[in-house]
């Protein structure tokens, strides 16, 4: 087979679901595949020994490219190239609507079309817009929760058996790693000398940081030594965050660490106390196992894909309370025989998900597709 990839999301959205996503299916085809040809495309502007392989090529594509010309690129290349099958991980978006080959798309989640108030507005418009033209073309679906797939089949009318999934699975990054390490480390890099309470998952709306931080600030007095970390990009919403935690007089004990390296993350992890992950909506919810996998106790929502990933070892919560949230956080601050059995189970669960299941299951995927054309 000669396997096309649009591997961009792969540097552009380095440190979000859908950058981990793209990353990880490039860097174990690599690993794992040496007998199908494989033609990526790549920012122009970006460093390309990551992908190259002796059946690996490169096509790099210019960054300033409108729409218009980036498709007819697109469709010159898998033409020239004689490309079997075209997969785009980044939800499709970038798929030229003229079909040349087969076409498979993952398509993570569809957040725009259930919370759109959460989506900022210019990502709503190009989903809401193109999504239903991709789902029309593509030959199959891969997403990345049971979940997922059922939210897909239903809203866009889709059998199931046109919808694959592959679980997701924290970077090899993420592990225990000894605990002066991390002390000094977070001191020099980040001046925390304190114990902490950690959130990761940026600031949008659907991650539901407003409640979290009232639930912190209904337990405040009785944690007084224990603050709350947020590491992540300042989104659109951040200010709104920041003028919460200042109305509620926290800034002393709430600490924002702007965009944080991927590379300087399982430090983040290891030191926390707590990991606690209070989203409305997910898809898969990469965090909580990125925490787990560093043997952090972690609480979640009891909703969407979260029970379905994380079985038993989590404490669920209600996202939607504020006080079930704070009663829970105390809970597992105030129970050590808890904490550890958290600890426990997420490291072990953490443990039976690997990128290199995710991919081989992609590359038995992209041959069954392949199959239906001879």
């Amino acid at each position: 087979m000669k396997i096309g990839i649009d591997g961009r999301a792969a540097k552009w959205y380095r440190g979000s679901g859908i950058g981990t996503y793209t990353y990880q299916l490039l860097n174990y085809i690599k690993k794992l595949d040496k007998e199908n040809e494989y033609l990526i495309i790549w920012p122009d502007s970006c460093e390309t020994e990551f992908v190259l392989a002796q059946n690996i090529n490169i096509n790099l594509l210019p960054q300033q490219l409108d729409k218009f010309w980036e498709e007819i690129m697109i469709k010159e290349i898998i033409l020239q190239n004689d490309i079997d099958i075209y997969h785009v991980p980044q939800n499709g978006i970038g798929l030229p609507l003229s079909k040349k080959c087969s076409y498979i798309i993952t398509l993570h989640d569809i957040i725009p079309f259930r919370l759109p108030e959460t989506v900022g507005p210019g990502y709503l418009r190009i989903f809401r817009d193109v999504v239903p033209k991709i789902i029309k073309i593509t030959d199959c679906i891969i997403t990345v929760s049971e979940f997922s797939k059922k939210d897909i089949c239903e809203y866009f009318d889709i059998h199931p058996s046109k919808v694959f999934v592959t679980y997701l699975a924290a970077e090899d990054i993420y592990k225990p790693l000894p605990e002066d390490e991390v002390k000094t480390f977070l001191l020099q890099k980040f001046n925390i000398d304190f114990p902490y309470i950690l959130y990761v998952g940026g600031f949008s709306p659907r991650k539901n940081l407003k409640r979290l931080v009232k639930a912190y600030s209904l337990i405040r007095e009785k944690i007084k030594h224990i603050h709350l970390v947020i590491p992540g990009k300042f989104s659109r919403s951040y200010e709104e965050i920041k003028n919460l935690v200042e109305n509620l007089k926290l800034t002393s004990h709430v600490h924002f660490l702007s965009y944080v390296d991927v590379e300087f993350m399982p430090y983040i992890y290891n030191g926390a106390l707590l990991f606690v992950y209070p989203s409305l909506y997910e898809g898969f919810g990469l965090p909580p196992l990125e925490a787990m996998a560093c043997k952090v106790p972690t609480i979640v929502s009891n909703t969407t894909c979260l029970p379905e990933v994380l079985k038993d070892a989590a404490l669920y919560v209600d996202p939607y309370s504020e006080e079930d949230i704070a009663q829970k956080i105390l809970l597992v601050l105030e129970n050590v025989e808890l904490r550890n059995q958290l600890a426990q189970k997420g490291y072990f669960l953490s443990k039976s998900y690997s990128w290199e299941k995710t991919v081989m299951n992609t590359l038995k995927i992209y041959q069954q597709i392949f199959s239906l054309k001879y």
